[in-house]
């Protein structure tokens, strides 16, 4: 597999893209059509297009001046370009972009079709054959993963959990080799194929009619947990709900992160289009509302399309442009729906997907504890030194860390530890990129308190200096679990409801400590 014959077409990487569509004309496609040389197509190849090419503009590389200020002469001559092109034509009634080099760039930001190349390789792809899996997982942040096998593999091999994970890119052997020997989908399609020009337009129909399939339901239906909303009235009406919670500047549903895989060790800082001198260590939603000001009122969602994230490098090079759309990340909630903006795209939570969610947390134990209130701005540190004070059963363990050879770094065992029994971990949510670490908190301690004797002894050695008459709560032996209590602290509006996604990784991470025999405990402490 893999070699062809004399005569035969040769093997070609192509990347696809399906217009949206709205997009008729090549102009539309386009981002600047008067900055590209447009090639007409032969009459032979049998269709109808053009190909377009920028031409390149060499320049030095970004680290010549750096190293010459080293060199005891000039780097004279040492120049990089890149040649941009893209391929443009229609199939079965559909606009089609074939991009080469940085062809990609050549085209209007969201005039593609999200998520075609994904679909098209979920349709075609052999399940058993898995390369490469790009994985957005939903928390109360956004992790993006990519997990790679050695070899082609099922599913089972790369640890998707299917009830958070948004499946963003695969790469996989197809069934049927006419698709190519290796198929990689997102939004493009990327495709190892042997073809001639004259059959890019048969490729194309056959590739649109792939997408429009439902195989992938029997090996991938979990990704409709989050389904793809594209009814304009309902986008609209979504968008037009996220902008007004902007001009309040409504963000505790809200945060910014990097549409895709970004490498962090190349990037240096952020500026935003809408204050380019004002530079910024990593994205967050505030500051950019703070650098639109006094126009903020009149924010739009073209605004938002229009408004661009700048990442730099340390040589103030350019490796990114995104746009705040396609960075936003908010839910919002109508009735019992749950709707996700995410890489510039609405996504609607399975309705009893999201149902079965809200039972189990509804349904979380509530236990009743002395703790009091927090006060009005109080942090989290000044709250548990103050409910610690308040009980003589209380001792405080906030930022006290144990170190255990069996985990890579030291563990905080809780904030609150009762005479009961009950591991306390408080956190105090004003946005919404806080609560993953304390389920996580949660679960990590819970374990190691089960199954290493060392940090128990930790713990035991914090309370003999803390609360000494707590100290017979840790046996040295395994514990029972059920005798202990883990319970997450949330300091917020009880009569608000947590991120869809926050409650998720809630349910998940109480499923796990159930599994490992404790009771859990969820407490909402209000401000007063």
């Amino acid at each position: 597999m893999g070699r062809y014959r004399r005569g035969e077409p040769s093997q070609q990487h192509l990347t696809v893209f399906l217009m949206n569509e709205s997009i008729k004309s090549h102009a539309g496609a386009l981002k600047d059509s008067h900055g590209v040389t447009a090639y007409p197509l032969k009459a032979s190849v049998g269709f109808s297009g053009k190909f377009y090419v920028k031409k390149p503009v060499a320049r030095s590389p970004s680290w010549l001046t750096f190293v010459t200020t080293g060199t005891r002469s000039s780097l004279v001559g040492y120049t990089n370009s890149n040649t941009s092109g893209v391929l443009l034509l229609s199939a079965e009634g559909r606009l089609f972009a074939l991009t080469f080099g940085h062809g990609r760039y050549l085209l209007q930001p969201g005039c593609w079709e999200t998520d075609f190349g994904l679909r098209v390789a979920l349709n075609t792809i052999d399940a058993d054959r898995l390369r490469s899996l790009d994985v957005r997982t939903f928390e109360d942040m956004t992790v993006y993963t990519r997990r790679q096998t050695s070899r082609a593999s099922s599913l089972d091999a790369f640890g998707v959990d299917v009830s958070r994970d948004l499946l963003r890119a695969v790469t996989g052997e197809p069934s049927d080799l006419s698709y190519g020997l290796r198929l990689s989908g997102a939004d493009a399609l990327a495709v190892n194929i042997q073809i001639k020009f004259g059959g890019l337009e048969e490729l194309c129909g056959k590739l649109l009619k792939a997408r429009n399939l439902t195989r992938y339901k029997d090996r991938f239906g979990w990704i409709d947990h989050l389904s793809s909303i594209r009814d304009p009235l309902r986008i609209n009406a979504l968008e037009g709900e996220l902008i007004k919670a902007l001009r309040m500047r409504s963000t505790s549903k809200m945060h910014l992160a990097a549409p895709e895989i970004v490498d962090w060790a190349s990037v240096s800082r952020f500026t935003y289009s809408t204050n380019p001198e004002q530079e910024h260590v990593d994205l967050d939603i505030d500051d950019y509302l703070d650098t639109v000001g006094t126009k903020l009122s009149k924010l739009k969602t073209d605004d938002l399309l229009k408004h661009r994230i700048n990442v730099l490098t340390a040589t103030d090079d350019t490796l990114d442009r995104w746009s705040v759309h396609d960075c936003l990340v908010s839910e919002i909630r109508r009735g019992q729906s749950v709707y996700v903006l995410t890489g510039g795209q609405w996504f609607e939570v399975e309705p009893k997907f999201s149902r079965r969610v809200n039972r189990y947390v509804k349904a979380l134990d509530q236990p009743s504890l002395k703790l009091p209130p927090a006060m009005p701005g109080e942090s989290e540190g000044a709250y548990n030194m103050r409910a610690a004070r308040s009980w003589t059963k209380w001792a405080l363990l906030d930022l006290q860390l144990v170190r255990c050879e069996a985990f890579a770094t030291p563990i905080e065992v809780c904030d609150l530890l009762s005479k009961d029994g009950h591991f306390v971990h408080v956190k105090k949510k004003t946005r919404s990129a806080t609560l993953s670490h304390l389920f996580a908190q949660g679960t990590v301690s819970a374990e190691a308190f089960l199954r290493e004797e060392e940090f128990r002894e930790g713990i035991r050695s914090l309370l003999g200096v803390v609360r000494p008459s707590l100290v017979p709560v840790i046996p040295k032996t395994r514990p029972k679990t059920s005798s202990y209590q883990i319970v997450y602290a949330i300091i917020a509006d009880p009569s608000r409801d947590l991120p869809f996604f926050s409650r998720l990784h809630l349910m998940q991470a109480s499923q796990r400590l159930t599994d490992l025999g404790y009771r859990v405990g969820l407490v909402r402490i209000s401000e007063s």
